[in-house]
């Protein structure tokens, strides 16, 4: 069962291996907070033994597993503590955490020996534990939650994402572990055609929420949706409408004119919104 669900762990990731990338720095403070115990192995930090002195530590508090986190194993995230960055996530229950006093014990994903154990996500219901880690997933002590970011660029432009995962919510259906996602934000900014770009921003409150969504054509026009419906309903009568009352022909445009590339960069959208154009 062990290895079933490690795999499960690999699989999910869509972040770059760890060895690939550079460990983040740690951030120094004086503050005396929680992350003050000696560990053996600690000294991997390139830092004398520590004590009541200066330390590494991420802001906000002590830590206290939720309830959910003693509901057997889950998946618990190994959190650099000087970066709150996420290297990596285990399968482990709230007995490995108290028994290793929160901290992992040798390195792990280029995360040195003392890093931190923070619960993520709950397991389904058929016993699978996944989680998510990478240079853009960083743990919250405000409030013991992960924000979630991920970039991508290629020919048609750019996206990035940012969310925010509740340990407790995760698998709340028994299935899902994206129930726990609160404040989705996605940004998609094309690439420029004739000087112009297109952006598209959706907000959702929660992963199967409507995702109120904004289209702006830049130094022309915007576009406000409540919902993928609405834009697949309306985006191209909206912005045919929009054309013809600024006085463009649609009909026979010029080539590599306004209307011609106004059409090109809304066809960016589409492909961005997949295959709910083409749903009957």
């Amino acid at each position: 069962m062990l290895k079933r669900l490690l795999l499960s762990l690999v699989l999910l990731f869509p972040t770059t291996a760890w060895a690939d990338d550079i460990t983040p720095t740690p951030t120094p403070s004086s503050s005396l907070e929680w992350d003050q115990t000696p560990l053996p192995g600690s000294e991997s930090w390139g830092q004398p033994p520590r004590t009541l002195e200066t330390v590494y530590h991420i802001s906000g508090g002590a830590y206290s597993p939720p309830t959910e986190a003693s509901q057997g194993v889950g998946g618990w995230a190994v959190v650099h503590p000087g970066t709150g960055v996420v290297h990596g996530v285990i399968v482990a229950t709230i007995d490995t955490y108290y028994a290793n006093n929160g901290r992992m014990h040798t390195e792990y994903m280029g995360c040195p020996a003392g890093c931190l154990l923070r619960f993520q996500t709950r397991a389904t219901a058929d016993g699978n534990v996944a989680g998510w880690h990478g240079p853009e997933v960083t743990f919250d002590n405000s409030d013991a939650t992960f924000d979630l970011g991920y970039s991508n660029t290629d020919a048609s432009g750019t996206t990035r994402t940012k969310q925010k995962l509740i340990p407790a919510l995760t698998a709340a259906d028994g299935v899902n572990l994206q129930t726990g996602l609160i404040n989705i934000r996605t940004e998609f900014i094309s690439s420029r055609i004739n000087d112009l770009e297109i952006k598209l921003t959706k907000i959702q409150d929660r992963f199967d929420s409507a995702a109120a969504s904004e289209i702006a054509i830049s130094n022309w026009k915007t576009f406000n949706y409540t919902s993928d419906d609405e834009v697949v309903a309306n985006l191209d009568a909206d912005l045919d409408a929009a054309l013809v009352a600024d006085g463009y022909e649609l009909e026979n445009p010029d080539e590599g004119g306004f209307v011609e590339t106004v059409k090109s960069l809304t066809g960016a959208v589409k492909r961005f919104f997949g295959g709910v154009f083409s749903r009957d």
